[in-house]
């Protein structure tokens, strides 16, 4: 068999599995969640650097078993377009505090809506600002493997009003979550 085939059974036998369970869901009232992972930032074309991956880490506590708050520090490496400085080395990080509202939890599975401000940083940035104010916005699910552990998927946009730029994250990671 090709690895295609097998993975695509693999993929097949996951969904099922997950489909057929009952509901896990942890973003209960007082609960904390941790989260750890990565992905790739398509950075507006305006901001003259190449796409890069990025490591992230997230904090969050759910007030209700809907809503909740949560932070996020990311950080990232990759190559300046700028005319001014082509091909430098450009360290970034980003950060949001965001707002989250988890739906109703299907089996094994838990959509969420977030937003908030956020701050993306850029060092050097050519002749912009090095830290840029913006506003983020995300929609995602939880994949339950049990009660206290999720595989977190996302697309998140970061919309910054100066200059109108707008990078898309997709990433993926895996939350922990501690009990009220």
């Amino acid at each position: 068999m090709n690895k295609f085939l097998i993975s695509s059974l693999t993929s097949l036998c996951l969904v099922s599995a997950i489909a057929g369970q009952p509901a896990l869901a942890n973003n209960t009232a007082g609960s904390v969640a941790l989260t750890a992972g990565g992905g790739y930032d398509y950075f507006s074309s305006k901001r003259h650097v190449e796409n890069s991956g990025v490591g992230y880490g997230m904090a969050g506590y759910n007030f209700t078993d809907q809503w909740g708050i949560e932070a996020l520090l990311g950080f990232f490496n990759t190559q300046s377009r700028h005319l001014e400085n082509f091909g430098a080395d450009v360290s970034g990080t980003m950060f949001a505090v965001n707002a989250v509202y988890h739906f109703t939890p299907y089996k094994k599975l838990q959509a969420y809506v977030l937003a908030g401000p956020g701050i993306m940083g850029f060092n050097p940035n050519g002749t912009d600002a090095h830290n840029e104010g913006n506003l983020n916005a995300a929609v995602g699910v939880e994949v339950f493997a049990d009660e206290a552990v999720a595989l977190r998927l996302e697309a998140r946009d970061f919309y910054t009003f100066v200059g109108g730029k707008n990078d898309v994250f997709l990433s993926g990671g895996v939350t922990f979550f501690i009990p009220a």
